[in-house]
């Protein structure tokens, strides 16, 4: 890895495929963490990543789709780690920490740092409400799914919201407050508001022969 003052040995990067796709994801979190969104360009990361930027272009059109692919593998690595403590709430205050430690991670671009280019890139802007979306409700429907398996509440609890109110409450906590909220606000969210919210769904009806 280089720091801000060196660069990049001279040449292309040998290499290919996935290698050569994190090489580039990877110029872009640290050089965003380095000098911050609106100064860093394509050129920059390709530069950084000895990769062409005619190929860069053709996997992602802009810029904000190469830092929110960015931010997202940095975030979680692509992959969907969901949970599986065995109950509903175990799972529940396991994901929440999850949320609330990512806003915390540091090392790449976090979705705080990224807060005023956000507000003004409306593509940027446009990603990153698509994948938060996306995420929490994959989760959410994961969790419930199991919490449904297990008998703990009814299949039609709306999985959806839930985990967007606790992302929203968790990002706006973390912002105003300057910390990560602590193992305490995490529980009241989960036993006053998550866990309950579910839990209104109408039970299944029972089975007749």
């Amino acid at each position: 890895m280089t720091t801000p003052n060196e660069h990049p040995p001279a040449g292309r990067s040998p290499l290919r495929g996935q290698p050569r796709v994190a090489a580039i994801l990877d110029a872009a979190v640290e050089l965003v963490a380095e000098i911050g969104y609106d100064r860093v360009t394509v050129d920059a990361i390709a530069k950084r990543a000895r990769a062409s930027k005619a190929t860069m272009y053709r996997r992602w059109p802009t810029k904000a789709e190469l830092i929110a692919d960015a931010l997202r593998r940095n975030a979680d690595g692509g992959d969907l780690d969901v949970p599986d403590t065995g109950t509903l709430r175990g799972d529940l205050l396991a994901t929440v920490s999850q949320i609330a430690e990512s806003f915390a991670r540091e090392g790449g671009p976090s979705l705080l740092g990224l807060t005023e280019a956000i507000r003004q890139d409306a593509g940027l802007r446009e990603l990153v409400r698509s994948q938060i979306e996306a995420r929490t409700r994959a989760v959410g429907a994961a969790i419930v799914e199991r919490a449904v398996a297990r008998g703990e509440m009814g299949a039609s609890a709306d999985h959806e919201i839930v985990l967007e109110l606790a992302f929203g409450w968790l990002l706006t906590t973390t912002l105003l407050s300057g910390r990560m909220p602590g193992e305490d606000e995490r529980t009241r969210l989960v036993d006053a508001g998550l866990v309950p919210l579910l839990r209104t769904a109408a039970p299944d009806p029972p089975d007749r022969d």
